[in-house]
């Protein structure tokens, strides 16, 4: 009785995850598993920098919304050098990061090169903000954004018959960061669907296409925090968008 009762204390302990830093940089050691039939996309997720749990939303919950689609073959990672690594093998990246280490010449001669080869991006929330980084914003973002809101909203959609609206409700609540983005030209994107407005009275867009003519780009600003990556809209959203920068 002694050694199943002292079984019994010990096991819940080892079973005990410890938190990943949020503000993590280190290397993951995952990879892509051999390209089937089954799983015949590669989805690259990279992220890193402050006021965001990367590892576990954007790197987390977000690899397990596109993992359960079954199709989907994902690997995520906060480290420079292997994103660096994944990238090429790679079919999509999702990226979402405001570290300084995604300004590198190496990185954004790495993701214009990505773009070039018509492999799609989907560009989500604090990649969407204003960065100091030569011709990312106008490239993958058509514009920046340099201060948002914080509550619950509503999203309306603009343009419900595109394939990343498919599934999703004409309308849906979300607690969330309400980003206030601007475009260098309102020909060089297109809005897929708005935030209802918030403390600026104004309605500002939440999903857009940018008009790049070698590949997709998706911009989402939505997914601050677990109320947004949890929601059923934004995960339908995310699936979506990887689809369709895909190209299927």
């Amino acid at each position: 009785m002694q050694k199943f009762f002292l079984l019994i204390a010990f096991v819940p302990a080892l079973c005990l995850a410890t938190p990943q830093d949020p503000a993590t940089t280190d290397a993951t050691g995952r990879k892509f598993a051999e390209r089937t039939p089954a799983k015949p996309l590669r989805v690259l997720l990279a992220g890193a920098g402050t006021s965001h749990d990367f590892p576990k939303f954007f790197l987390g919950t977000d690899a397990q919304t596109l993992t359960t689609t079954g199709n989907i073959d994902v690997v995520s990672t906060p480290n420079l050098v292997e994103a660096l690594a994944l990238l090429p093998q790679a079919d999509v990246m999702v990226f979402s990061g405001n570290h300084p280490q995604y300004g590198q010449p190496e990185f954004q001669k790495a993701l214009h090169a990505f773009a070039d080869q018509g492999k799609g991006l989907v560009i989500l929330h604090a990649s969407n903000w204003n960065h100091p980084w030569p011709g990312y914003n106008a490239r993958f973002v058509g514009g920046a954004t340099p201060n948002h809101g914080k509550g619950e909203f509503r999203v309306t959609l603009k343009n419900p018959a595109h394939p990343v609206m498919k599934g999703l409700p004409a309308t849906f609540s979300i607690i969330d960061e309400s980003y206030h983005p601007t475009f260098a030209s309102a020909a060089a994107v297109e809005w897929l669907a708005e935030n209802a407005p918030d403390n600026t009275g104004k309605s500002y867009p939440s999903v857009w296409v940018v008009k790049d003519p070698k590949t997709r780009v998706v911009c989402i600003t939505l997914g601050h925090a677990a109320e947004a990556h949890e929601n059923p809209a934004f995960q339908t959203l995310l699936v979506n968008s990887v689809n369709w920068v895909a190209g299927r």
